[in-house]
């Protein structure tokens, strides 16, 4: 196997219970699959799969079975999983992608199919360009978890010396690809859980009231809210929305402003997609543009959208 001839798979998990409108979906996997040269076929557990997919068509296919990134999903579809030949694999929702090596490590979060495929791309690439006949998880043992995934995402090491400020990490992980959480932060469906609770204990019962009954015990240290939220079924935003309303009204901080990033609001709030489209914004080439700028380029007030952003999160 080397690089230049992956295929991926795409494979659906269905919402239990949930059979209205699987018929029509499977019928509509076998056409999809011809036109785009793969095939279909059922799994173990009869799940519907399409196999045999080239990198580039994984997305287009997505968007042929109304599969699209942020797109209102069938309602019987519960999460889609990218495959590779190899331990690596990325499972999705609409609003974003898990990327696991191994059997369950998590490896990184992607908010769009086609960037999940590149990282499960790079890093297929990274093993089969260096591999001495191991195993993938041999080999990143060998290699070092860190060291794997920071040369397949492009990270630079962090620096002991560069931050007076010491990053939140917590005592009880060693995951420094974490991101940092302070006091006053909102926060991120990248953030661990036990991270978010000894940063904000009062988060606990909150979390333990979605039924997030894992909160406190050994599987906390290694799963990140997103992670939480999808094992239990639930809709990470609307969790992260409360978490940060809250915190919005104790540290009086607006959970929005014009200098907010495009892929900030993608990462916490994709609910308002639909708000900004219809006061005429464009998605930016550049998720880094902030929502002032969006909002001069189609010539929309930016309080306006402040306003109408904060009702609809706040379920005015």
């Amino acid at each position: 196997m080397t690089a230049d001839n992956l295929s991926f798979s795409l494979e659906i998990d269905y919402i239990p219970d949930e059979t209205a409108g699987r018929s029509e979906f499977e019928a509509k996997m076998k056409q999809t699959a011809e036109e785009f040269h793969g095939f279909y076929t059922l799994d173990k557990d009869h799940r519907p799969v399409i196999a045999g997919l080239a990198r580039e068509d994984v997305d287009k296919l997505l968007a042929a079975l109304g599969l699209s990134a942020f797109g209102t999903w069938p309602a019987c579809i519960l999460t889609v999983t990218i495959s590779t030949p190899l331990p690596l694999r990325a499972i999705g929702m609409s609003d974003g992608w898990d990327i696991y090596v191994g059997k369950k490590t998590f490896f990184a979060f992607a908010q769009f199919p086609a960037d999940a495929v590149n990282i499960l791309m790079k890093a297929c690439t990274y093993y089969l360009d260096r591999e001495t006949y191991q195993p993938l998880e041999e080999f990143v043992k060998e290699t070092g978890f860190e060291n794997f995934r920071n040369a397949v995402l492009g990270n630079e090491p962090a620096s002991p010396f560069g931050d007076d400020v010491p990053n939140y990490y917590g005592s009880s992980w060693g995951a420094p690809n974490v991101p940092p959480l302070r006091e006053g932060d909102f926060v991120r469906p990248e953030h661990n859980v036990m991270q978010v609770i000894e940063v904000y204990p009062e988060m606990g019962p909150l979390l333990m009231e979605y039924g997030m009954s894992c909160v406190g015990c050994f599987v906390s240290y290694d799963e990140n809210i997103w992670q939480a939220a999808q094992a239990h079924g639930l809709d990470v935003f609307e969790i992260l929305g409360e978490m940060n309303e809250y915190l919005s009204d104790k540290y009086h901080k607006p959970l929005l402003t014009g200098e907010t990033p495009m892929e900030d609001i993608l990462t916490l709030y994709p609910q308002l997609l639909s708000v900004l489209q219809e006061k005429g914004l464009v998605m930016p080439q550049d998720m880094k543009t902030p929502l002032g700028t969006l909002c001069e380029e189609a010539h929309a007030d930016l309080q306006d959208v402040l306003d109408a952003c904060g009702k609809k999160l706040r379920k005015e």
